[in-house]
């Protein structure tokens, strides 16, 4: 079980000189193989309190679960696999599993007597996490190990680790792992033929200096959770965003947001669901619509929404819901955007710079940053479609995952020019109201 590469080995061989350890690289380099199984065999040596984490965890199927319960059949280890643990049938050892932030809440409780932590996947993990997990690891002899694919140079995880004499750092990929199969040998060949810099960045590690073609970043979404007002006389009103599944493991979702001021929106709810049943999704809609007393919601009807969107409309005779399509936008109607959906999210990314929406769901987040942007032949913004990167072989599976709630959150905002203006003609018509508070105090200007 311990056939891993040299390189590796010290993670064991090291463990009691380093509180941290920090396995980085690119694809191929055995770093999630080679710290299951380690974990896996300290666990038949002694009893311990193993947690495997990530930043958000909706299913089991999202962590390391499947990887350990292969390893634990395929070397026929003593460990009862029950649905959501693992637990040594003689040492007592126990491997649990969880997102350590969910809805923009932190899920640490009871890890304060944890042996091990280690995180998957760890170029995810927001600054945030890592300020609130660290004190709470508090045994004299835990470790927590990180294991990740660098995205970019200040990758939180990155920066803590730089410099500490307690992090055992190690590089490894493809080419130093002798246990490398020669169809991932091939893939990187490939890759190489392809782009120089691809393979650089997804075979050998290599940092971004920045996500250049990204339109969001996790920092500028972050500082978004403290531009909050309290509702303003006169406001209230609330829009929401619904995202239908087409594909595959895609989930449906709603975003609400609710206008706090002239200018000020905040998130007030979100939610995902699975279930395809076109009764049930409109059934969702629906209830999400009048529980939260939306002025108005807005469905995707370029793929499955078309469905509930007509048994909302014509069917129960619903007024307050509208379609939402991705049409092309011509080039004499706008000379930086090339479709609705490009135009809408830089219309949320105004918003997140000046603050004036305020964004707490933390999946919501990551789905914002994993967003990309190219030209068109005008040289025009436009999004890459969530077909095209899907399909893309090059990215990770979690880049490769619809942004479900990022889309739901900028349908949603589509939907704001429509409040302003009926609010911007509401105000010209009687001037009084302006009149009664300075400019700052209306547009809820601290």
């Amino acid at each position: 079980m311990l056939k891993v590469p040299q390189k590796l080995l010290e993670i064991l061989t090291k463990i009691n000189d380093y509180r941290y350890l920090r396995a980085y690289g690119g694809r191929g380099g055995a770093k999630s193989q080679t710290i299951g199984r380690i974990m896996l065999y300290l666990g038949e040596m002694r009893k311990l309190r193993i947690v495997c984490g990530r930043e958000t965890q909706n299913t089991i199927s999202e962590s390391v679960y499947s990887l350990l319960v292969d390893l634990i059949r395929s070397f026929n280890l003593n460990y009862e696999i029950q649905a959501s643990k693992l637990i040594h049938r003689e040492t007592g050892t126990e491997i649990t599993f969880r997102g350590f932030r969910q809805q923009g809440a932190f899920n640490i409780q009871g890890m304060e007597g944890i042996d091990i932590v280690w995180i998957d996947e760890a170029q995810a993990i927001t600054k945030k996490t890592i300020d609130v997990l660290i004190p709470t690891i508090r045994k004299d002899n835990a470790k927590i190990m990180f294991s990740m694919n660098p995205h970019v140079v200040t990758d939180p995880v990155t920066v803590f680790c730089k410099g500490r004499s307690d992090c055992l750092e190690i590089n490894i990929n493809y080419d130093e792992n002798i246990f490398c199969t020669a169809a991932l040998k091939r893939e990187a060949e490939e890759c190489r033929k392809k782009s120089e810099d691809d393979y650089q960045h997804i075979w050998m590690g290599l940092p971004l200096a920045q996500a250049e073609d990204a339109v969001f970043s996790m920092e500028e979404l972050e500082a978004t959770s403290i531009d909050k007002y309290r509702v303003r006389q006169g406001y209230g009103m609330r829009l929401a965003g619904h995202d239908i599944a087409r594909y595959g493991d895609d989930k449906c979702s709603t975003y609400i947001i609710q206008q706090m001021g002239a200018l000020h929106w905040e998130e007030v709810f979100v939610d995902e669901w699975g279930k395809r049943d076109l009764n049930y999704t409109t059934g969702k809609i629906l209830e999400h619509h009048r529980t939260y007393e939306c002025s108005k919601s807005i469905i995707d009807e370029d793929g499955m929404g078309g469905g509930p969107l007509d048994s909302l409309t014509m069917g129960r005779g619903e007024t307050d819901f509208v379609g939402f399509r991705n049409t092309a936008i011509a080039y004499k109607d706008n000379k930086d955007f090339a479709n609705v959906r490009t135009l809408n999210a830089y219309k949320l990314k105004d918003m997140v710079r000046a603050g004036h929406i305020a964004i707490n769901d933390i999946e919501t987040m990551k789905e914002l940053c994993r967003l990309r942007y190219t030209f068109d032949h005008s040289q025009r913004r436009i999004l890459v479609s969530k077909e095209k990167m899907r399909n893309d072989k090059s990215l990770t599976s979690e880049e490769r995952r619809s942004p479900n709630k990022a889309d739901s959150l900028i349908m949603a905002v589509s939907l704001i020019g429509d409040v302003k203006q009926k609010q911007d003609n509401q105000y010209y018509s009687r001037p009084q109201y302006v009149q009664e508070e300075s400019l700052f105090g209306i547009a809820g200007v601290r």
